[in-house]
């Protein structure tokens, strides 16, 4: 059995679809955090809180300490999706390889020791629980993939960005090649019956209902 419990609901710094322009950040962005737990792991996805905060929210949430967590699965890059990181320093920290590599070459400093530390994921993290890549945003984002509760969850990071971009089949402005991320929402529009986006709640997909 797997369960999943959001840690954190995400936000962006802006979004198109309140009327606000892409120009100018209007507000501190935050990505959506998910704790998915095995009969033997416990992995969390993309901390996205500093040290103290992330702690927090993992103990309102899902009344855990952070050396409960013994994985934690990062869907790419952008700094938003792994702040949180150094809360779990006795967690392996995984990263699909394609996108490891990328961020491994394109950065310096405090960022590179992170990217050094984090390694290669496995195809499989537990039984069940699978990546599946859904690149555009970057050029490795890699989603996880399983089932609960009869449903087929997606966790996508921002190969989905909102409900609203979900809806419009749109990506985020920021995106490296958007036409791969366009085709990447719409591999997850065919495959989940519940999104779990970067920056936004889950919602069950028009396949699901």
């Amino acid at each position: 059995m797997i369960r999943w419990d959001l840690v954190t609901v995400g936000h962006l710094s802006r979004n198109r679809y309140w009327g606000e322009s892409e120009e100018r950040p209007l507000r501190e962005t935050c990505c959506t955090s998910t704790l998915i737990r095995t009969d033997d792991r416990t992995i969390l996805v993309d901390p996205s809180r500093p040290a103290g905060r992330m702690t927090t929210a993992l103990d309102e949430r899902t009344g855990l300490r952070p050396d409960a967590v013994d994985t934690v699965f990062i869907t790419h890059r952008h700094g938003d999706h792994w702040v949180g990181i150094e809360t779990f320093p006795d967690a392996q920290w995984l990263m699909a390889e394609s996108e490891l590599a990328s961020w491994r070459a394109s950065t310096e400093g405090a960022e590179r020791r992170i990217a050094d530390r984090v390694q290669a994921a496995p195809e499989t993290l537990a039984p069940g629980v699978e990546l599946l890549s859904t690149p555009g945003h970057t050029d490795g984002l890699t989603s996880l993939a399983f089932h609960s509760g009869g449903s087929r969850v997606l966790v996508t990071g921002d190969a989905v960005m909102t409900a609203d971009f979900f809806q419009h089949r749109d990506v985020y402005f920021n995106s490296v090649d958007r036409a791969e991320a366009v085709r990447s929402v719409e591999r997850i529009a065919d495959a989940a019956d519940i999104v779990v986006p970067g920056h936004d709640n889950y919602f069950r997909t028009a396949a699901a209902r």
